[in-house]
């Protein structure tokens, strides 16, 4: 899906001020911002979070065309026996230029679909559907345009009054290549009034960058929100316009598909061990072994490549058992104490990552330790997630983390502990929320609290919910798995936020899977192998 708008100077673009343009809109006056531009990464978040909310692709693009068909319609102050051109790829973009001609068909223009390549080069279902669609109406003729001379030799090009570019969307990365090339170059030598929907092809969504060439419109009519590159480009963009599509808010408030899209892209073929991390786990003490184990194996489950553990001597057998898969270290000392700092630090600058608490307990030498690691490491610009009894060590110690860097991952009594106070019920979400945010910003870090429904929680107020899970999950060790998978995901550099967000959604996805199978009588074992199902394969235009 994509789209802009007319008459606006390239300096009011490039300044952020757009018309916001409701249903139905006919206002003409200039006004400011009214949505955060939203970059690449957040639309495709945001589409598939849509989707799995139940506001299908196919959805958001009916809406797409249809508010393009209106804002063009506006413009022209109809569009009765005019000529319409319309040049369509084959991925989202495309498929909201074929429902907008239905539209425009509609109001009386004679429309003509152009497909830039072959029927074979669609890539999007929901494309494929609406140009099955178009080729059964008598009044849009459909053509295909699969060469740089078929594009030189479209006569309907130079003798239409309006042209749309629904060639590219947003995600354009790399140079414009043929045919699509020779089609912006007579798209832009055309001389009707010429409208490109969501972003012009051949400009960067994100950054504003010429990628070679590209469409030079009069108006750009933007779903859903501005995107960055947009209000860089205005001497491409011309007016933009930013229009409804249909994505429900909630989209930005839950953990779903699109999160978990975020980490899920194919590894390059040239890859190497230890490009999709390396993470280190401190936890253990003379009594637990398992926590730190669970841990490690929930990391390495979700993709990690390297998984080691440095933990006190009495377990380092034990975590050992568990898994061949495992390096493990022995800190040389019973329990974790300011005597092992050094061979902590020393192992945490070797990894990406570095998850630290589980089964750890609390004694007061445990505490000076990890708050003289975590300390440390966070002026290092280390990543990190910190959990059970880590929490408990850095309560009121008044350290300052780094929401980039960081995540907590307490549950309701954890942050309580965490807060000093008592917090209230436990199962008033927006209590929780509230709660979650405080602490984001008393430690100035991410949050994940963990529930019934999951709270992931930013210090500038931001909040995502995640609801997947099932109460079988409060059996003990599930918490150990999250901070795995959290730590796996950290390393791949997208953040704290997305990692927290989606390291939930994976957990809670998993258990359910696991539960599907076994009932109430799942472990935090059967939640690890359900990881790779769970993360298993995400649909995007």
């Amino acid at each position: 899906m994509s789209g802009r708008a007319t008459g606006t100077p390239s300096s009011d673009v490039s300044k952020g001020f757009i018309r916001q343009c409701e249903f139905g809109c006919g206002t003409s006056e200039v006004i400011p911002v009214q949505k955060e531009p939203l970059s690449t990464l957040e639309m495709r978040v945001l589409e598939l979070n849509a989707q799995y909310l139940g506001v299908s692709l196919s959805m958001l693009m009916q809406a797409a065309g249809r508010e393009v068909a209106r804002v063009v319609t506006d413009h022209e102050k109809g569009v009765d026996r005019k000529r319409v051109v319309i040049l369509c790829g084959g991925g989202g973009n495309g498929g909201d230029g074929m429902v907008a001609a239905r539209h425009l068909h509609e109001a009386g223009a004679t429309v003509d679909v152009y497909l830039i390549g072959s029927e074979h080069s669609i890539s999007s279902e929901d494309t494929r559907f609406n140009w099955s669609i178009l080729k059964n109406l008598d009044g849009i003729p459909v053509h295909t345009l699969r060469t740089e001379s078929a594009v030189r030799d479209c006569e309907a090009l130079r003798a239409a009054d309006i042209l749309v570019d629904a060639m590219l969307g947003f995600g354009l990365r790399s140079p414009l290549r043929e045919p699509i090339l020779s089609a912006v170059r007579a798209f832009n030598a055309a001389g009707g009034r010429k409208y490109a929907i969501d972003v012009p092809t051949g400009i960067n969504a994100d950054s504003g960058e010429v990628l070679g060439e590209a469409v030079r419109a009069d108006v750009t009519i933007t779903l859903h929100a501005p995107k960055p590159g947009l209000l860089k480009a205005g001497e491409y963009v011309g007016e933009l316009v930013v229009v409804p599509i249909g994505i429900p808010p909630e989209a930005y408030t839950i953990c779903g598909d699109g999160d978990l899209w975020v980490f899920n892209r194919p590894r390059k073929s040239m890859s190497k061990k230890g490009d999709y991390g390396r993470v280190l786990v401190v936890g253990g003490s003379n009594v637990f072994s398992g926590a730190p184990a669970l841990s490690a194996l929930g990391a390495l489950r979700t993709g990690a490549d390297l998984v080691s553990v440095v933990a006190p001597e009495p377990v380092v057998g034990a975590i050992r058992s568990f898994s061949p898969n495992l390096m493990v270290r022995s800190t040389g000392t019973t329990v974790l104490s300011p005597d092992c700092v050094d061979v902590v630090l020393d192992a945490a600058r070797a990894n990406d990552v570095v998850a630290i608490g589980p089964g750890l307990g609390r004694d007061d030498t445990t505490v000076r330790a990890v708050r003289q690691i975590v300390g440390t490491l966070t002026a290092e610009g280390t990543l990190m997630v910190i959990d059970a009894d880590g929490l408990k060590a850095i309560a009121g110690s008044g350290l300052r983390l780094d929401p980039e860097t960081v995540i907590l991952t307490p549950h309701w009594g954890e942050l309580g502990i965490l807060l000093g106070d008592d917090l209230g019920p436990a199962d008033d979400i927006d209590n929780r929320v509230e709660h979650a945010v405080q602490g984001a910003r008393e430690y100035n870090s991410t949050v994940l609290l963990k529930g019934p429904i999951d709270v992931i929680a930013s210090p500038d107020g931001r909040h995502k919910l995640n609801k997947t899970g099932v109460p079988a999950m409060t059996v003990g060790g599930t918490g150990d798995v999250l901070t795995g998978i959290c730590a796996a995901l950290l390393a791949r550099g997208r953040g704290a936020f997305l990692a927290a967000s989606a390291a939930a959604f994976i957990s809670g996805l998993a258990g359910e899977i696991a539960h599907s199978q076994l009932g109430d009588h799942i472990t935090a074992t059967d939640c690890i192998g359900q990881i790779p199902e769970a993360m298993r394969g995400v649909f995007i235009r």
